[in-house]
């Protein structure tokens, strides 16, 4: 059996009421191994159906020029809500993809470690596999004693580096949980807040703090900072991405620097790492206006500097 639910019948009925006889579907990595079924009764409907194998970091990351490209009528994106303002190049239906699992346990265990730690009243986000399962978290964290909050614009859905639902109650609760597996978002919530978070991890089973990874990655990227101010020659790297594409903050960043006397070269990426990044060694420091977590998360593989746009109005006042 599927563990997520991919709304099959769903997408049959879009396929069938816009005529689409290409289609492609985009899915991050985790889940492209599920997608054969949905495949196969696309193909049954008489659909051309095309996987797209890149890499999906999240909805900021639509492979809408890919699917005007092969000449798609449709683009199913996977995993993930709307994100961007922008209209995709392509007509485009967002299936979150909701993990289907029993959570009593891992929310007793919640409210196990919550109240053994002191804390009386917690805040609830998840991702968007997990959003649904806010209420039986809030239901079972009530029955423990422990007052619940959920930002009531948002449903407590985190969407990559947006974290306004956690933002908007940070100053109403003890600590804030995060339901969903890995540290990506839970991580992303912890350094915009001051409050404590915890992961309600559902593919381990476990309740874990994401604290000493804060301290971890805010070191690194203090260091970061800091050594850039030394750096004479900057890279800014443009991410081509739709949702992510920011030319005026790449050319605000390069006139900022050049005004106090430093190189800076703009650079355009679609994908950021270290391998494209060390082609040009005369650059002693990179500052991406793309994704915020592009820096943070990639902290150990980088050999210089990488700031995000927050990193990089820090290091302005330095230079």
């Amino acid at each position: 059996m599927i563990p997520y639910n991919l709304e099959v019948e769903k997408v049959i009925d879009e396929v069938k009421s816009r005529g689409a006889r290409r289609v492609l579907i985009q899915a991050p990595d985790g889940l492209k191994q599920y997608l054969r079924d949905l495949h196969e009764r696309l193909v049954k409907e008489g659909a051309t159906v095309v996987l797209s194998a890149d890499p999906c970091y999240g909805g900021c990351d639509l492979a809408d020029e890919e699917a005007a490209f092969i000449g798609a009528e449709l683009l199913i994106h996977i995993g993930h809500f709307k994100f961007s303002k922008v209209e995709e190049k392509v007509p485009t239906i967002y299936l979150p993809a909701r993990h289907l699992m029993e959570m009593s346990v891992l929310s007793a265990k919640t409210a196990e470690l919550l109240k053994a730690n002191g804390i009386k009243r917690a805040g609830l986000v998840a991702n968007a596999q997990h959003q649904e399962y806010l209420q039986e978290f809030k239901r079972t964290l009530s029955r423990a004693g422990i007052e619940t909050v959920v930002d009531e614009v948002t449903g407590g859905l985190i969407l990559g580096c947006r974290v306004a639902a956690a933002k908007s109650i940070e100053d109403a609760v003890d600590a804030i949980v995060y339901v969903g597996g890995g540290d990506f978002h839970a991580l992303g919530v912890a350094l915009a807040l001051e409050k404590n978070v915890y992961i309600a991890d559902p593919y381990r089973n476990e309740v874990r703090s994401v604290e000493k990874l804060k301290k971890k990655v805010l070191a690194r990227r203090w260091w970061s900072i800091a050594k850039a101010a030394k750096a004479k020659t900057f890279g800014i790297i443009i991410v081509t991405k739709s949702g992510q594409f920011s030319m005026e903050t790449a050319m605000r960043f390069k006139s900022a620097l050049e005004e106090h006397g430093r190189e800076a070269l703009l650079i355009a990426a679609d994908d950021v790492n270290w391998e494209r990044m060390a082609a040009f060694p005369f650059i002693e420091a990179f500052i991406v206006t793309g994704c915020p977590r592009i820096s943070l998360d990639n902290q150990e593989s980088f050999d210089k500097p990488v700031l995000n746009e927050e990193d990089a109005y820090d290091l302005l006042k330095r230079v």
